[in-house]
């Protein structure tokens, strides 16, 4: 113990020693000093390079793409299926996301236990779930492992069997999360915001639906889902890593040579309501020290020949802590801890949405203040130290999202599920970097219109409610909380 207390010493003296001499002033090869006074400049953005796609289609209708990686040994899946939200039956809300919970709950080959043991065994992962626009199975699993992984994988997208028991047991663990989300403000404040803004569209629905219509879900609606759209002409896989082209085509021949089926029919056409000013305060019970806010306007389709400038200006709004809203609403006037503003660009349209907690009793003056922001975006130029910082915002996080197999398998099934081209997302910073001042007035001028704003706020009304007398906000409509115990339900 003394030893090991002596060397440390020694250590600590020789660190010492070497900090005074690099800090002995006059010194050939001492370092410059650090000036702390000033924001170290930015260099430039990394250059993004992805490897070239490679189509081709299986005996099935299967198209994929694959992106050879060869640096790891590891490959990933990213299959996209056209089964989301917007393909439910009418009436059926949350059926969609229960049918992708269930894939991997068990097939006619394997229980739920036995496709993790088998998982587990050879170190892969696989995951199922679903969104508005599509439906996903994932995996990864190293490149030695890859005939197993498709086996499994081939097995869950094509066989799975809704066990009576595991259904049971998902419905109810649905159903609990359901019932959590009533204590939860961002959940509480986005389903009726959905409700208000698009109405009877399918996008008004929440992924998981209601209580009532997971209570009413049977193990055949899921079914009866899984065969009308899980078919592999109305889907693509897209894989990347460790894996040549001749060999993967191979293995997925075979591993998928059981999955057949005709194309599904196209889900019924949906048109967004018109948009209307419209407030509506869902009272919360109890004292209410903050507002939960979530404002939106008629935003943009992910497809649009506006998104990137589009992501730029929502940069400046409110991307981050160099943004408007932070800078103002936070750190000048102290309203609140964070408020953000970003696209929800999906395929059938999107929604302009600021989102955020102020404090209730100035819940008024915050909302002035973000109105003001909203229109001197639509006014006035930004200066371009502004537009310089929010374009590096998007450009430095980029290469991030590729630094995986699995980042880029899902990174590239974003272009499955918009339509996008090959060469999208290394045109994209080139895009980014072009936006103009101009470009960034324009899009907010586009879509960020208060004239049609829907607002949904959770708050305490009685003290909410005599604030926003004097703002344009349009009809103000007030409703009590969700039940949130067993006793409270209706």
């Amino acid at each position: 113990m003394r030893a090991f207390a002596l060397f440390g010493a020694a250590l600590i003296a020789c660190g010492s020693a070497r900090l005074k001499h690099a800090e002995a002033p006059g010194e050939a090869g001492a370092p410059a000093p650090v000036l702390r006074s000033r924001v170290p400049e930015p260099g430039p953005p990394a250059a993004l390079r992805l490897p070239t796609q490679h189509h081709f289609e299986l005996a099935n209708g299967l198209r994929v793409r694959l992106v050879e990686e060869h640096k790891l040994p590891i490959v990933s899946l990213h299959l996209v299926v056209n089964a989301g939200t917007v393909t439910e039956p009418p009436g059926k809300p949350g059926v969609a996301s229960f049918t992708a919970a269930m894939l991997t709950e068990g097939t006619r080959r394997r229980s739920a236990t036995r496709i993790s043991d088998d998982l587990g065994f050879i170190g892969a992962g696989l995951t199922a779930g679903s969104s508005s626009d599509f439906a996903w199975v994932s995996g990864s699993v190293l490149s030695a492992h890859l005939a197993e992984l498709l086996d499994i994988f081939a097995d869950v997208v094509a066989n799975p069997a809704f066990p009576r028991a595991d259904f049971r047991r998902v419905q109810d663990q649905r159903l609990v999360s359901l019932i959590q989300e009533r204590d939860r403000p961002g959940a509480t404040v986005a389903k009726a915001f959905q409700a208000l803004y698009w109405g009877d569209h399918p996008y008004g629905h929440w992924p998981l639906g209601t209580e009532k219509s997971v209570r009413a879900t049977r193990r055949e609606d899921l079914m009866r889902h899984h065969a009308s759209r899980y078919r592999p002409n109305a889907s693509e896989l897209v894989v990347v890593g460790d894996v040549e082209e001749s060999n993967l085509k191979a293995l997925l021949e075979k591993a998928l040579r059981q999955w057949r089926g005709t194309a599904p029919t196209p889900p019924r056409p949906a048109r967004p309501r018109p948009p209307a000013l419209q407030t509506l305060l869902i009272g919360k019970r109890g004292p209410a020290s903050q507002s939960y806010v979530m404002m939106g306007m008629p935003g943009l389709e992910r497809s649009s020949p506006d998104y990137v400038a589009g992501e730029v200006a929502f940069q400046v709004l409110g991307g981050g802590t160099a943004s408007r809203l932070f800078r103002d609403l936070r750190e000048k006037e102290g309203y609140t801890y964070g408020i953000y503003a970003r696209p929800d660009a999906r395929k059938l349209g999107g929604t302009s949405l600021i989102v955020g907690s102020v404090k209730a009793d100035v819940t008024g003056a915050a909302m002035r203040a973000l109105l003001k922001e909203v229109a001197d975006l639509r006014e006035r130029p930004v200066m371009p130290e502004e537009l310089a910082v929010a374009r590096n915002a998007l450009l430095f996080s980029l290469p991030a999202d590729f630094a995986t197999a699995a980042g880029t398998a899902d990174k590239l099934g974003e272009e499955v599920v918009f339509g996008l081209p090959d060469d999208y997302w290394e045109q994209f910073a080139g895009q980014v970097a072009q936006v103009s001042t101009a470009d960034v007035q324009r899009m907010a001028q586009k879509y960020l219109d208060a004239a049609k704003l829907t607002t949904v706020m959770l708050c305490n009304p009685t003290q909410v409610r005599p604030q926003l007398d004097a703002l344009p906000l349009g009809t103000i409509e007030v409703r009590d909380a969700p039940a949130t115990k067993a006793s409270d339900r209706r």
